[in-house]
């Protein structure tokens, strides 16, 4: 029985609970631990990933771009691009028109390495839905789909963390 699956007894999520942010980052956790278990050999994380799943899909973005793509701020973007880089797993080359951006790319080496992962990460992501028929399947991910849509203003980095408090000077 692979790691990630759970006991057919395995208690339900009680009541309490079934509502959408914890049951989403419940799911969250399960997908990352999933994707993680295969990545991990690799050196990368699921981030890491998916930055090279965008760009592979849609070379030459630019890195604020792809940071908004995939809801993640600029500068961790930026860490995240540099060591790609720095493995030989992307390319970052100076934007022809504007000499302040970088143009991103999935070097030959990132390709054949996403090429090689992609095919695990695909059947993990069947094996995380095996307790859905593929009707509920299909549904889940539309459902999730048009949830996120129309959610769209809350899908933005920091969001949903503390704010800091501010410190007010003595005797105000």
């Amino acid at each position: 029985m692979p790691k990630t699956s759970r006991p057919l007894d395995a208690p339900p999520v009680p009541v309490s609970h079934r509502v959408p942010a914890h049951l989403a980052r419940r799911f969250h956790q399960i997908c990352l631990g999933v994707t993680a278990e295969i990545l991990e050999r690799e050196g990368l994380t699921p981030m890491v990933y998916a930055i090279m799943a965008d760009l592979q899909e849609r070379p030459g973005s630019g890195q604020r771009e792809l940071a908004n793509r995939l809801g993640v701020d600029p500068v961790s973007v930026g860490q995240m691009i540099d060591s790609l880089e720095a493995e030989g797993l992307v390319d970052k080359r100076v934007h022809p028109s504007d000499r302040r951006a970088r143009v991103l790319r999935l070097t030959r080496r990132g390709a054949e390495l996403r090429r090689r992962l992609r095919p695990s990460l695909l059947a993990a992501q069947e094996r995380l839905l095996t307790p859905l028929s593929p009707i509920e399947r299909t549904a889940l991910l539309s459902m999730l789909a048009r949830v996120i849509a129309a959610n769209q203003s809350y899908a933005r980095p920091g969001n949903g963390r503390r704010k800091m408090r501010r410190s007010h000077p003595q005797g105000k």
